[in-house]
């Protein structure tokens, strides 16, 4: 699943040994079942991200270029 982090620059090092680097409005994919990945959203650090957000936060911006 994918989540928008929220608190401060972080790392976890997931179950199958990959270390994933947090930073502040980073959008990164994690496992939704992981328990320190529960927490985090418990505390209001990660929040999910919808797919259509991801879609538009990643379009250009041209200024009508």
């Amino acid at each position: 699943m994918k989540y928008r982090y929220t608190g401060p620059a972080s790392g976890v090092t997931l179950a199958d040994g990959q270390e994933i680097l947090l930073w502040p409005a980073q959008v990164t994919e994690l496992p939704a079942d992981h328990e320190y990945v529960k927490t985090l959203v418990a505390l209001g650090y990660l929040l999910p991200v919808a797919d259509q957000i991801l879609a538009d936060s990643a379009t250009e911006v041209t200024l009508g270029r």
